[in-house]
This record gives structure tokens, sequence and C-alpha cells, in this order.
């Protein structure tokens, strides 16, 4: 088998235009081999004069043709006819012998009278005789037409052959399918290695970025996964020089923030003291912020994923900030089983409501079903997102406030692209709507976990007031 594989892979064109090539020759050729093998076994004898219809076709022609001559050419027609091979035409002069039978509804006898085209006479002139009864494979007639002519003749009897439209007609449609079933195969095998290819391309970034690359198919195909595998190289090793080296300065910033507050408090003017521990505030703040970007804005491997009930997650979340006073309550709940990592989604729900409860004054959040799973919705009465800037305010540093300074500023610009991050890591969704009665409306979608499809038993929707401060 492998000696095969080889020989095939040694005669196969390396190119696509070479498979193409191939492709519509060995269609062709396939073409041809049934077309042969239909004719050689559709076509009829080399001696078509053998057919009775044949037979039967000419003698109603000279039929037509002693009807409408005139009666002194008649006998000069009539040996003309004589050679015709299966039939043996004399003149007759009308008399009928004794005992003759009237003749039955044969096909062949039918064929003649339609094909003479006038009312004609036909009867038995066999008398008797078994070698020329229609019992016997033989007939022994003789004809009399409307204008008087007058011949007998004696023809084979036999079964009129009907055209063979039904073997005709599957050889066509085999030969259709044939062809079609050929292209589809060799346009698979052509296209395979693209398609995974496009796999591979689509995977690259996710957490499922596994897919290997093809090593197999046509020379552009190999040249292209070469190529994108170097890509792919790269790009990790600047995705991951980058990573560290914020983590690095990030990391590193917080010891001489750390001693930097130290000596302001040493600061004798009061005000001055102020300032400085409010900048260091910000600069902690900002380090943090960087550390939890790069933390939870990186893809993990999906082994560590586990069953998360989201209605709990969502709860959790409410209550902590419920408990510092911030008016954040649960409208609606499902319980349902999503596969991800509790931590991180808890951590994209806390972003999330602290954006409303800072630019909104608070939140609502609901949960509704959808049909990639589960939607996790958090409201709020605040000013909204223009819907320019929606995309703008999913990258990393990049405020709503962005028109104010930094001392008067609220955040970083780091909590959307951390949720963002985090739900592509999930195979969810982001979404951002502005609210017609007014307010944001931002939407978790996540997929439900395969126990849940399987068991079909969510709990109703039901109010799960938040607890009081």
């Amino acid at each position: 088998m492998s000696t095969f594989r080889r020989l095939r892979d040694r005669l196969r064109p390396q190119s696509i235009a070479g498979q193409i090539a191939l492709l519509v020759v060995a269609g062709i050729a396939v073409a041809h081999m049934v077309a042969t093998a239909a004719f050689l076994i559709l076509h009829e004898p080399q001696n078509p004069d053998e057919l009775p219809g044949v037979a039967a076709g000419r003698l109603s022609t000279l039929v037509r043709l002693l009807d409408v001559a005139d009666p002194a050419a008649r006998l000069a027609l009539l040996e003309s006819g004589r050679s015709l091979p299966l039939m043996q035409v004399r003149a007759w002069d009308g008399t009928v012998p004794p005992g003759a039978k009237p003749l039955p509804n044969l096909p062949i006898i039918h064929r003649l009278r339609v094909g003479a085209g006038r009312p004609v006479t036909v009867v038995d002139l066999s008398g008797g005789d078994p070698e020329r009864s229609p019992a016997n494979g033989r007939l022994h007639i003789g004809i009399t037409t409307p204008n008087g002519a007058t011949l007998q003749a004696a023809m084979p009897n036999g079964p009129l052959r009907a055209p063979r439209q039904g073997p005709l007609i599957f050889t066509v449609v085999f030969l259709a399918l044939t062809l079609a079933l050929l292209c589809v195969w060799a346009t698979r095998a052509l296209t395979a290695p693209l398609a995974r290819l496009a796999g591979a391309a689509e995977a690259f970034g996710t957490r499922d970025d596994h897919v290997a690359l093809p090593e197999a198919g046509p020379r552009e195909v190999l040249a292209v996964s070469r190529a994108l595998d170097r890509m792919r190289a790269r790009v990790r090793r600047l995705i991951d020089d980058r990573t560290q080296m914020l983590a690095a300065i990030s990391h590193d910033l917080r010891t001489p923030i750390t001693r930097l507050r130290l000596r302001a408090e040493f600061i004798e003017d009061e005000h001055a003291r102020a300032a400085t521990l409010r900048d260091l505030d910000q600069m902690n703040g900002l380090v943090e912020a960087a550390l939890s970007f790069v933390r939870d804005g990186q893809t993990r491997d999906s082994g560590s994923l586990s069953l998360v009930d989201l209605a709990s997650v969502v709860q959790t979340v409410c209550d902590d900030f419920s408990d510092f006073g911030a008016p954040v309550s649960v409208g609606r709940s499902r319980h349902v089983l999503v596969q991800g990592r509790p931590e991180e989604l808890q951590r994209a729900i806390t972003n999330l409501v602290d954006n409303a409860v800072k630019y909104g004054g608070g939140a609502e959040v609901r949960m509704e079903a959808s049909e990639r799973g589960v939607r996790v919705c958090v409201l709020d009465q605040g000013p909204g997102i223009p819907e320019a800037e929606r995309d703008a305010m999913l990258q990393p540093f990049v405020r709503g406030d962005r028109a104010r300074n930094l001392n008067e500023a609220s955040g970083f610009g780091l909590g959307l692209s951390i949720v963002l991050a985090i739900v592509e890591a999930h195979n969810g969704r982001l979404i951002l709507e502005n609210r017609p009665e007014g307010g944001l409306c931002a939407v978790i979608e996540l997929p439900l976990a395969a126990q849940a499809y399987a068991s079909r038993t969510t709990q109703p929707a039901r109010p799960m007031p938040a607890r009081a401060a």
C-alpha cells in the first residue's frame, strides 16, 4: 500500500495548474470510455435489413409506390422490389386460396398498414403451409391497394424492437454521475489542503491555536503553509516579548513607587504631600491594571476549563458591590452551566459592573437565553458610548473620558480590553449597545456547556434581589 501511495504521489502533478489539467483530462477520458461502452452495447446489428420492422417499413414504401404508379409500370416496380433481402415480392392476381384464415392483429401487419398511409387489404396466403405460417416466424400475405394494385410477399414475423430508450437514458445518467463524482472527489482532494490552511490561519491567536499546517498538497499551498508557519512563529515571539517587557516594567515599578510613598510622608506641606500621594496612587493603579491586562489578556490552555454556574458568579459580583453600598441589583438570572475559568469570568463581569457604577451611577444585571447560549447584560443609566467610538473603546489604554487629564481620570482604559480578552478566550462575544431609553447595555454572550445542552433542564428565570449594604 505504501508503494502504491509513493507511486501515486510521484505521478501526481505538484502544482495546482497541473492537477486541474489532470482533472480535465481524466474527465474527458472517462466520458469517452463510457460513451464507447454504451455504443458497443446499444448499437444495432451490422445488417439492419434482418430486422422485421425494417422489412415492414420497406414493404409499405413499395405498396405506396404501386398504388400511385401507372398500372403499366407496376410490374417493373415489383421486379425492383425483389432485391429486398428478407422479402420475396411477386405479382398477385388477387385470388385468395380456399381455407384462408384472417390474419391476427400482428405488430408487423400494424406497422405495414401505418406505413402504407392508406386503407390496404392484407390477406393470409399461407394456405396452411407450416413453413409460411405466422406461428413458424414467417408470413405469406397478399396486399390490395385502394387503386387496385396487388402483390404478394413473404416476410419474417418477429417482434418489433422498440428503441432502447431505457438503456440510453441509464447510460447518460451514469455518465453524468460518474463525471460529477470524479469532479467532486478531485476537487475535494485539491481544496483539502487549502481548507486546512484556512483553518490553521483562522485558529491563530485563539485558544485552539494548535491546528497543524498542511504538510502535503500542491506546491503553492506548501509554500503558503511554510510562510504562514514562519509568520506565526514571529508573531508569537513579538507577543511574548511585549508581554514579558510589560510585565517586567509593571513589576519593577512597584518598588520605587513604594519608596516614593514612604518619602512623601515626610513632606511638610500638606497640600504638596496630598498631591504627591494622589499621583503615586494613580501610578500604582496603572501598574496594577497593566499587570492585570497581561495576566487576563493572555490565552490559556483549554485544559484548565471547568464547569461554572454563571448565575452564581453574577450573584457573587453583585453582592460584593452591594456590600460597599453600590446600587447594583440582579434583575433576572438563569442557572446554566458554561465551560470556563470562574475567576476570569468574575473579573470580566466585575469590570463591566464597575464601569456601569462609575459612569452610569448604578447597574442592573440580567441573564437571558440566546441562540449562541446565554447572555449576561449589564445595564446602566449613563451617557452611553457613541457608535463611532465603540470599537476604539475596546482597545487598551483608550478611555471614555480621554478628553480629561490623568488627574481627573477614573480609569486607565484597560477594563474593556481585559473583558474582551477573557470573553474571546471563552469562545464568546462582547457587545456594547446604547439603550433606547438612555444608558449602555454591555453584553457578554457565552456558549452553554455540553452537559447543559444534553440535559436541557435549566431552571426558569426568576428575580434574585441583591443584598443590602
